[in-house]
């Protein structure tokens, strides 16, 4: 539910409007960020799926709907440049993103299909064009990926293509020591990993199924991020009553775990038919609390 926090903005909010300009936040004020941005323009998240056509810009305020691969990345980098300010001293920001495989056909111009690698790509933008480090990489195995394959020459040489079973989870640092003075014991118990939950979720390789009927969004949004990633995320990087940012909150996976592990939570969505699926599921953790409805 709607709060103040302690620099007097307002925590447990979803803004729709872009992210690029977080004038709600104030300078380092965010303990976490946690976010999967659009993936370049592959998804049409107006309409929630897949591109049949090409972008025209019909959406200035999406960057999913920017044609050119350089420009997104710059527009992506005004995000980034955001959540830098927003973010407290030794803060950490999460990046999830997959490789976008290109058909042939997009290019007309190369015989093999073409992979954007984008967490390379936005890897690179962030640590030349910020004070960002980076801490960490993850990879995420998608368990239970897609049963479309990839048949490439299959079944002669020589061009079979690698099926896209994975995606990345990068987590970058703001510099700076971390104020610890305000974590109390309390607050350090109710945050303790315990021993198997450190040893899980510090093994680089996370196999983590993608979201199914269970999850509250499903069919409604394209791009499901597994509450268990962010589940991981926030009890790694953040103290119980932190508050944590996603810019791109989708249908509000980050959102809601925050909620529910006793976070508090910012989001940025500039499309408002998420709103449903987003206040649906921090509905669902008030609900378990005992807390009432929420409008």
């Amino acid at each position: 539910m709607k709060g103040i926090g302690k620099d007097k903005f307002d925590i447990n909010i979803v803004h729709y409007h872009n992210s690029n300009n977080m004038y709600e936040i104030p300078d380092a004020s965010i303990d976490l960020v946690i976010t999967s941005p659009p993936y370049f323009n592959i998804k049409d998240y107006s309409k929630d799926g897949y591109q049949k056509h090409n972008h025209s810009n019909k959406n200035k305020e999406n960057i999913g709907d920017i044609n050119n691969f350089d420009e997104y990345i710059l527009s992506l980098l005004l995000v980034w440049k955001e959540c830098y300010r927003v973010l407290k001293p030794n803060g950490k920001m999460c990046i999830n993103v997959p490789l976008m495989p290109m058909l042939k056909k997009d290019f007309n111009n190369h015989y093999n299909r073409h992979i954007y690698d984008l967490q390379s790509e936005i890897q690179s933008s962030i640590l030349k064009n910020t004070n960002f480090f980076l801490l960490d990489l993850f990879i995420w195995n998608r368990t239970n990926s897609t049963k479309k394959l990839m048949f490439g020459s299959y079944p002669y040489p020589r061009n079979f293509y690698v099926q896209n079973t994975i995606e990345f989870i990068t987590i970058f640092v703001k510099g700076g020591k971390p104020d610890n003075e305000t974590i109390n014991n309390e607050i350090k118990e109710k945050s303790k990993l315990s021993k198997e939950e450190w040893l899980e979720y510090t093994k680089q390789i996370w196999n983590i199924p993608i979201p199914n009927k269970k999850d509250l969004a499903f069919g409604e949004h394209s791009a499901i991020m597994p509450e268990e990633i962010a589940n991981r995320l926030i009890k790694l990087y953040s103290f119980f009553g932190d508050v944590v940012l996603d810019p791109f909150a989708g249908s509000g996976t980050t959102l809601k775990k925050a909620y529910e592990l006793g976070r508090n939570y910012i989001g940025y969505e500039i499309y408002l038919h998420y709103k449903k699926v987003i206040d649906k599921k921090i509905n669902s953790v008030i609900s378990k609390r005992g807390e009432g409805n929420e409008k």
